[in-house]
């Protein structure tokens, strides 16, 4: 019973995490936007992923650098198919992210410069659910730093 709670819980925190994800992929065309929420969901999201004792689940995890070099759709969009994966893994078959159209909803809303020469996800290293959350939570962070500082004055 206990078990179920913290998956439910767990599963409850990923789509919102998806929610948000769908919306920072638009940073990559335009103007900048950023979402102080998002890193503090992602926190919640490693805190029950570490009480989830038995939970391995190693999923492909992109960096800091690969964002800020030339690629931040196709990080966002790893991370976008990798929490799909965690959610899966989790065990919880009752979650919404089962039903195509939130799928194909996000798909449509990334599309990849072309000529970019991004790496696929499955070329970045396969780490822990702690480590890809964790590494997320740093990638969010940044882009708030980014798009969220005030102007300076000249």
């Amino acid at each position: 019973m206990l078990r179920r709670q913290r998956t439910d819980t767990l599963l409850t925190l990923l789509l919102w995490f998806l929610f948000f994800i769908a919306m920072t992929t638009k940073q990559a065309y335009g103007k900048s936007m950023c979402s102080k929420e998002l890193p503090g969901i992602v926190r919640k999201c490693i805190e029950e992923v570490l009480k989830m004792e038995s939970f391995d689940c190693r999923l492909y995890t992109p960096t800091l650098a690969d964002y800020q070099q030339k690629c931040p759709t196709s990080t966002l969009i790893c991370f976008e198919k990798e929490v799909n994966v965690l959610v899966l893994e989790s065990g919880n078959k009752s979650s919404p992210i089962y039903k195509p159209k939130l799928s194909i909803r996000l798909k449509s809303l990334i599309k990849q410069k072309e000529g970019a020469n991004c790496p696929d996800c499955e070329a970045h290293r396969e780490r822990a659910a702690k480590d890809f959350l964790t590494t997320l939570q740093t990638i969010l962070e940044w882009m708030n730093d980014q798009g969220c500082q005030k102007p300076s004055s000249h």
